[in-house]
């Protein structure tokens, strides 16, 4: 409530409970806070299905992909989809008219003039379309990670435990020969001659030259740091 403090509003909660009905409309009332209380449930649950789309890439602005199927579109490109989920995630769904200033001032987006032309209620209508895909994606992938898992437990049941076998070494005592005793005039046999040793030769691995190896790709090292970029003035704006 606009101009009224927390403990304010606390307190008129308290009081509306209690008293609401001696209210002519309070059916009417009660509908529309349930009606509310609805919509900031599903703000809450489309927020942890982005962020839990998120969550699976390390850098989402340049990496994250959308599982469109058959529902694509023939106008927003996979670049424009990216960057709208990461920046309502970023800015909170439901803030469309920052959503539609993003694109604008985004220098990824600087020739695309068709997504700058966009309103605010289209670029919404884009969004639902993609939260509804990230849900069902995000199903799947749980129902998958469900399996493995019960897989894995049925596996480690039906495997039966290995006994470990330590093989006892029997010592054996070499036998000791008798000394033969050397006649007169005879030598004791020469120690054979040790071979000498032939050093091994290391094997040298070839160094690769410097014009041999792959040239970095430089569109996506721009890519990252236009975003760079562009996310370090936001929140120095905002500081």
């Amino acid at each position: 409530m606009e101009g009224k403090t927390e403990e304010e509003v606390q307190r008129y909660a308290e009081v509306f409970k209690e008293r609401y009905t001696e209210l002519s409309d309070h059916e009417r009332i009660i509908k529309n806070i349930e009606r509310g209380e609805a919509r900031i449930t599903r703000k809450d649950e489309i927020m942890t299905a982005i962020g839990k789309k998120l969550d699976r890439y390390k850098n989402p602005w340049l990496e994250l992909k959308v599982q469109y199927g058959t529902n694509k579109g023939k106008f927003y490109n996979e670049e424009c989809d990216r960057f709208m989920l990461c920046m309502a995630h970023k800015l909170g769904y439901g803030k469309w008219d920052e959503l539609r200033s993003a694109f604008r001032k985004s220098p990824l987006f600087r020739f695309d003039w068709f997504v700058k032309a966009r309103s605010a209620q289209e670029l919404a209508r884009r969004c639902d379309t993609l939260v509804r895909l990230v849900e069902k994606e995000n199903q799947e992938y749980d129902e998958r990670e469900r399996q493995a898992r019960k897989e894995k437990r049925l596996a480690k049941k039906m495997t039966p435990t290995k006994q470990k076998m330590t093989p006892t070494k029997q010592k054996t005592t070499p036998t000791k020969q008798a000394a033969s005793r050397v006649s007169d005039g005879e030598t004791a046999p020469a120690n054979p001659s040790k071979k000498n040793k032939t050093p091994t030769k290391q094997k040298m691995t070839p160094t690769k030259r410097a014009g041999e190896t792959a040239p970095a790709t430089s569109s996506k090292k721009r890519r990252q740091s236009l975003m760079d970029d562009f996310l370090g003035s936001g929140k120095k704006g905002k500081a």
